[in-house]
This record gives C-alpha cells, structure tokens and sequence, in this order.
C-alpha cells in the first residue's frame, strides 16, 4: 500500500472569524465571570456585537437551571440598555443621512390608496417590525438601529423592545431548563 501524496490529504478548513468569536464567546460561559460577560455581551448586542447574548445563556442555565428566571431577567434588561444605545446610534445615522441626502420625510405619498409622509409610514408602523424582530431570531441590533434611523417614537421602540426580548429571553431560557440540551436543538444557538 503506498503512502497518499501530500496533495490528496485534506487539511481541515479553519472555522470563520465569526464562527471563532461565538465559540470564544460561549466558553466565557464555564467562568466564574459568565454572568458579567452575558450581560456585557447582551448590552453590546443591542448596537454593534455580532454575537448575541444568547450563546452564553444556553450554556449557563444548562449549567445552573435553577437561576434560568434570573439570568432570563438580567439578560432582558441588560438587551434593553443595549437597545437604547442602538436606538440612539441609528438617530445619530438618521440625521446624518438626512442633512447628507437631502431626503425629506415630509414627503406625501399618495398612491394604493395612502396618504400620509414618508416619516410618518415608516415611524409609525416600524414599531409593529421591531417587536417581531425583537421576539425572531433577527439580530436585536438591526431592530435598535432601524428603529431610530425611522424614527419610531421612543415610547413605541420600549414598548416593543420590553415585549420582544422579554419573550425572547425567557423562551430562551425557558426551554433549556426545561427541555435541557435536547432544546438546543430547536433554538438553534
């Protein structure tokens, strides 16, 4: 039997940057700094992290599942900080993007049989999106940002934002305490 030449044996593909961050990421989950990283983790979510929070919470109520409300609870508030600043950030962009384009959200539309401005179709209706996307797994900072880029009314952003990650985090952690690792499966995490 000959020997296979250098060329025909396969080298092992190196894993995305991506990917290499979520697994750093979810190891951060057996330290006695876990919570303190999932918070953080959660918090940066909201603006600009592209790993969520939820790649530490699996491993820590598989870990703890008696602290699943608590880490459900801590996680959402600190996904909501995480949203303001997002929030906040896509104001920022808005105003830039508006004075640098020259749009104009006054801007009437009336065709389908609507009428209203531009800013008021996509302010106050956005807020509907942003509490689906905040409960699917669609990346909360998406949500955050476009929020405040169109100009969804704070009081509508919170509302939908509380409901959407309060969902979402407590689904979460629910179903791994009570289903265990089989519910990792499902949530895809």
């Amino acid at each position: 039997m000959t020997d296979p030449s250098p060329s025909s044996v396969a080298v092992p593909a190196r894993p995305s940057w991506y990917r290499r961050l979520y697994l750093r990421v979810e190891a951060l989950s057996s330290t006695k700094h876990a919570l303190a990283a999932m918070l953080l983790v959660s918090v940066v979510d909201g603006s600009v992290f592209p790993v969520p929070p939820f790649a530490l919470l699996v491993p820590m109520v598989l870990a703890q599942p008696h602290r699943w409300f608590r880490y459900a609870l801590l996680g959402t508030v600190a996904s909501l900080v995480g949203g303001f600043i997002g929030y906040y950030l896509g104001v920022l962009i808005h105003q830039g993007a508006v004075d640098f384009l020259h749009i104009d959200l006054n801007m009437r539309i009336q065709r389908f049989g609507v009428d209203a401005t531009l800013g008021d179709l996509l302010g106050k209706n956005f807020w509907a999106l942003a509490l689906l996307c905040s409960v699917l797994p669609t990346p909360f900072k998406v949500v955050a940002i476009g929020s405040g880029l169109v100009e969804v009314p704070l009081e509508r952003f919170f509302l939908a934002a509380v409901i959407g990650r309060s969902v979402r985090f407590l689904a979460v952690s629910g179903a791994v305490r009570f289903f265990g690792p089989t519910a990792r499966k499902w949530l895809r995490v």
